[in-house]
């Protein structure tokens, strides 16, 4: 049973589906290359969603198209319809022959024939583009690391589509005017999809782990020199003292004398790339030595916050075209000579085309005609911005070195690698500004209730600048931490502190410790948020710098509880039940007031902190409920009541419960980051690491050359 389709669409879906499927194909590699960028720039979902999704349909339309070309050419089976015109043509072209009344006619069929024969020329030319499409621009190889991990599909991708432009451009010969242009644009084709599967592979984890691997080394002979050690220690005529001299490896020192050092622009590039080569390791868990974390150590405590977040800013920017671009393919002899042949090729296929349509497609349609010019002029200039920002790159700039005009590099360098901002949410908004109850009730229903809270918080989040005071606060902590980790176990020691060691500066620990001791880190996290939303709200009107930090780093840590646990998974817990409980408690106390004449957070917050809290709720209702609700309650009039700074000590606990978050993440969850406009937990993570403070590091002896010295 056919679908009542009328012949009208059905007539229009055959004339315009292909070449549909080919300018849709052109304009997502168009917006690929402009855009694909942005992705390490911006926060922004729609922007994000928008390349995800250009990214995805590039991948599918292009087969699609080259499918409709097999399919549709007028090769023997092809379109069955307009082969039995043909056919016809053929016949009565010989009829005419024959007769000469008949060549008004004869010269219609002329014009036919040459309109099949033109389209099956245009068709192999067209699917060797499509071919070209699927090899992707340069700025983007994957969109996830998970797509690396596919680099074996990819590469049965190529063998297939390859294999079908192959077919269609056969069954166009020999009598194909085309054929030069479009042996070129096939071979532009295939070198640009073999670049993407083989960055692909080179990206996915195994790969990559093996690749930064030191080479292989056997030490000494252990079969010789147990036969020197054996001689030695039997001659016993004559004595034998050994004297060792040791050599202290110069490569490892103490602190440089000055305590201060101004970076360049350029300098600062290369100390970043320097850093990258060093620490990429990182990404795949591999464990680096004392030597290179005493090397890395001793150059961040002498740099300022600054310069120490734009050299991590850069470091990220390397790993993020490391992993998702084409970079390391083309970055070397064998792609800077493919990129100029592959641009040439182009170029002259172009020349090719515009000489042969000058003489041998005067029967096909003119728009045939266009489209193949633009599909040709696409990828002339796809070429030439890629050639551009390959030069105007970073890895250009180090290769180059002091090539380049001293105007140029501050230009090229003042580019933001980083979205620069955190998300903001709170907890009490997140009670506030519930849906109603049906609502809940249907997404419960229909199973998309997860769905509908990141919907809700997206809508009501926002997201700050990181100010360069913040940074600043940031870095002097965990500077101040590096200085007191002299080896690798007071760094690991350093490392694992939850806010203790803040406490530990103050007279207070005593008052506030069980907020970090009873309870596991998400549950203290979120004793902590909510103390400092009350305490914040408390007073409105301040303007302490450092209550403005709190408040930024608070709902940060809640807003990556709540959207991206991933970050945190090592060390949640039972989070998930934490959290509901503490919201359920939140909501009933609420709704308890009278919800009506809470018109706002601040009128919540008062609300809360009129509530008598003489004693800790898991003194009053057992361990029923996991919520710490009025846990944080508490907190938040303990830390009122202090006659100390409470926000300079609130402050450095974050920063704390921020590192500590940082620190446990899983590495590869990290690395993911870049390509979502960036995270500050993650620069943390990559500070910590350069400060000494963590765990992937092993104890390297200093290498020591010892000499047996024989004395008689």
């Amino acid at each position: 049973m056919e679908l009542p389709i009328p012949k009208i669409v059905k007539k229009i879906w055959d004339a315009w589906n292909l070449r549909s499927c080919i300018l849709l194909s052109l304009s997502l590699q168009a917006i690929l290359v402009l855009f694909s960028f942005l992705r390490k720039r911006t926060r922004s979902k729609l922007v994000i969603g928008f390349i995800w999704f250009a990214y995805l349909l590039a991948d599918w339309i292009a087969p699609v198209a080259i499918g409709l070309i097999s399919k549709s050419n007028c090769g023997p089976k092809g379109n069955e319809e307009l082969m039995a015109v043909c056919k016809r043509n053929e016949e009565l072209m010989a009829v005419c022959k024959r007769n000469v009344e008949l060549m008004p006619s004869c010269k219609r069929n002329e014009e036919l024939m040459g309109f099949c024969k033109g389209n099956e020329e245009l068709m192999a030319f067209w699917a060797s583009f499509l071919l070209l499409h699927l090899g992707g621009p340069d700025t983007i190889t994957s969109f996830a690391l998970e797509d690396n991990e596919f680099w074996l599909r990819h590469f049965m991708g190529l063998i297939l589509q390859v294999l079908v432009t192959a077919y269609i451009f056969y069954q166009s010969i020999p009598k194909n005017k085309l054929c030069v242009p479009t042996i070129m644009v096939f071979f532009v084709g295939t070198v640009k999809y073999v670049e993407r599967t083989r960055a692909l592979y080179l990206a996915s984890l195994n790969k990559f782990g093996g690749s930064v691997l030191p080479p292989p080394n056997a030490g000494p002979d252990y079969q010789k020199v147990t036969k020197i050690y054996s001689s030695m220690r039997s001659e016993s005529s004559d004595p034998v003292s050994r004297q060792v001299d040791v050599m202290p490896n110069p490569e490892v020192g103490n602190t440089p004398d000055d305590s201060e050092r101004t970076l360049g622009d350029m300098q600062l590039l290369q100390e970043a790339y320097r850093l990258f080569e060093r620490f990429k390791g990182l990404i795949v868990g591999l464990l680096l030595s004392s030597k290179e974390r005493d090397m890395s150590r001793d150059f961040f405590l002498t740099i300022t916050p600054n310069e120490a977040f734009r050299l991590i800013e850069c470091e990220l920017s390397f790993i993020y075209e490391v992993l998702h671009t084409k970079v390391v393919v083309i970055r070397c002899k064998i792609g800077y000579f493919l990129r100029f042949i592959c641009f040439t090729a182009i170029l002259v296929a172009l020349g090719f085309f515009s000489h042969e349509n000058q003489h041998e497609f005067h029967n096909v349609h003119k728009f045939d005609i266009i489209l193949t010019y633009i599909l040709l002029g696409g990828a002339l200039v796809v070429e030439v911005i890629s050639i551009l920002m390959l030069i105007l790159s970073d890895w250009t700039l180090i290769a180059l070195k002091n090539s380049w005009s001293k105007r140029i590099v501050p230009i090229i360098l003042k580019r933001r690698k980083w979205s620069g901002s955190i998300p903001q949410y709170d907890m009490i908004s997140y009670c506030l500004n519930d849906p109603p109850a049906w609502v809940y009730q249907l997404a419960d229903y229909v199973g998309v209730r997860e769905i509908l809270d990141k919907m809700k918080i997206l809508r009501f989040s926002h997201s700050e600048k990181v100010r360069d005071d913040l940074k600043s606060f940031i870095f002097d902590q965990l500077r101040w931490k590096s200085l007191t980790a002299n080896n690798l176990r007071a760094g690991m020691d350093a490392s694992s502190k939850r806010g203790e060691w803040a406490l530990l500066q103050t007279s207070s620990y005593d008052e506030l410790k069980w907020s970090i001791e009873d309870y596991q880190y998400a549950e203290s996290l979120l004793i902590w948020h909510i103390a400092t939303e009350l305490c914040y709200e408390k007073e409105k009107g301040s303007s302490d710098s450092d209550r403005k930090k709190c408040k930024l780093l608070s709902d940060y840590m809640f807003y990556l509880l709540v959207m991206k646990p991933i970050m945190m998974a090592p060390v949640l817990g039972n989070w998930l039940i934490v959290f509901q409980d503490t919201c359920a408690e939140a909501k009933r106390f609420f709704h308890g007031q009278d919800i009506r004449t809470i018109s706002n957070k601040v009128e919540a917050c008062g609300k809360i902190l009129e509530v008598d809290t003489k004693y800790r709720p898991v003194t009053v209702k057992g361990s029923i409920s996991k919520s710490v609700f009025f846990d944080g309650c508490i907190l938040a009039q303990k830390l009122s009541d202090l006659k100390i700074d409470k926000w300079k000590l609130m402050s450095r606990v974050w920063v704390e419960l921020m590192s500590y978050a940082a620190i446990n993440c899983r590495p590869n969850v990290h690395a993911q980051q870049p390509s979502r406009g960036g995270e500050l937990l993650t620069f943390i993570w990559l500070l910590m690491n350069h400060l000494g403070l963590g765990t992937q590091f092993y104890q390297q002896e200093r290498q020591a050359v010892a000499k047996l010295v024989l004395l008689k």
